[in-house]
């Protein structure tokens, strides 16, 4: 039975691995050792494994100058840790030396189930293909370059074109740039073309959604209910986004991932949606129409003509009011006495 002693980086993944197989095992800054430690805070001879006669393993420290500490065991989570010159290695210690951390296990233990990739692990690897990736940014910034045209009255400006291309590919490539750079400190993997890819197919979705919403809109002059409308689609779009990236980038569990995906942009739309709906009973002298202009193929509903609107626009403006019958006043007698009398003196 061999001793395998992993060497873990800040972010606890290993970095280095080596197997003890005889009898002594030293560890340390200097080049003579058998593991070899970057580390400022580490004695050139730091430590030593003995492998003792029972079989066991012992760390001794060598007197070194900031010391050997145990900081636990993976699969006891009793061992309380502490600083440590003499200990008896129990599989899934973990020791630090200087500042150094080392895990410790046994080569027959046995090692955890495979865990089995997920169902968008080929999606994800097609779309860090850095081809796709420009490919998806060039049709999000043409797609947004196109509905700008179409929804603009006056004579269109190259130099707005470039603003919106320029705005639209420079917020994906900040957003894939942050995700990658967390990546990269957390699991040292950055996937910036997969980050890039998601943005831009997000991205891509509400401009299409943005472009229909506006027909929509010509057509039905939803006015208000149209934000209620926005907080479904992007309640859709930046869950799943966000889902993505804490997948590529991060070590969440399946259920905190599901949970920060859900929570943090449902509960941020959820705040403006409110206030919407909250005026959506208020009185407007001016009904919210539509006042985008269309072309008239993009009328979905049959035209009314104008004889037939103004004939029946009464019935819009026509409000039936319920009129209250009064009872009738019960008089008493000392009342209609003081009435007879000042009828008498009017007379």
């Amino acid at each position: 039975m061999a001793l395998i002693i992993e060497e873990l980086n800040r972010a606890h993944r290993v970095q280095m691995r080596y197997c003890m197989d005889g009898e002594k095992f030293t560890l340390g800054r200097a080049f003579s050792n058998d593991a070899i430690l970057e580390d400022i805070h580490a004695d050139g001879r730091h430590a030593e494994i003995r492998h003792e006669e029972d079989g066991s393993y012992v760390l001794h420290d060598l007197n070194s100058v900031n010391g050997s500490q145990l900081l636990g065991n993976l699969q006891d989570k009793s061992v309380k840790p502490g600083e440590i010159s003499s200990h008896q290695i129990t599989s899934g210690d973990i020791v630090q030396c200087g500042k150094s951390r080392l895990r410790l296990f046994y080569s027959d233990d046995a090692v955890p189930a495979a865990t089995p990739l997920h169902s968008l692990e080929s999606l994800f690897s097609g779309l860090s293909r850095p081809l796709n990736a420009i490919l998806l940014v060039l049709a999000v910034a043409c797609s947004t370059v196109l509905l700008s045209y179409l929804n603009y009255a006056r004579s269109y400006e190259w130099t707005l074109a470039i603003n919106i291309l320029a705005s639209a590919t420079i917020g994906l490539v900040i957003y894939a740039g942050a995700w990658a750079f967390i990546g990269r400190v957390v699991k040292h993997e950055t996937h910036f073309f997969a980050h890039l890819s998601i943005a831009a197919i997000g991205a891509l979705s509400y401009t299409v959604w943005e472009w229909f919403s506006g027909v929509l809109n010509y057509n039905f002059a939803i006015g208000d209910m149209m934000e209620a409308l926005d907080f479904l689609v992007l309640a859709i779009i930046l869950p799943a986004m966000l889902w993505c990236a804490c997948y590529l980038a991060t070590n969440l569990g399946r259920g905190w991932r599901w949970a920060v995906s859900m929570v943090l942009p449902i509960g941020f739309l959820g705040l403006s949606l409110v206030e919407s709906l909250s005026k959506l009973n208020d009185f407007s002298e001016a009904p919210e129409i539509s006042t985008e202009l269309k072309y008239d193929n993009m009328l979905l509903r049959r035209p009314v003509p104008m004889q037939d609107f103004i004939a029946g626009s009464t019935a819009l403006f026509d409000i039936a009011i319920e009129k209250e019958e009064s009872e009738p006043r019960n008089m008493d007698s000392s009342t209609a006495e003081d009435t007879s009398s000042n009828a008498e003196v009017g007379q």
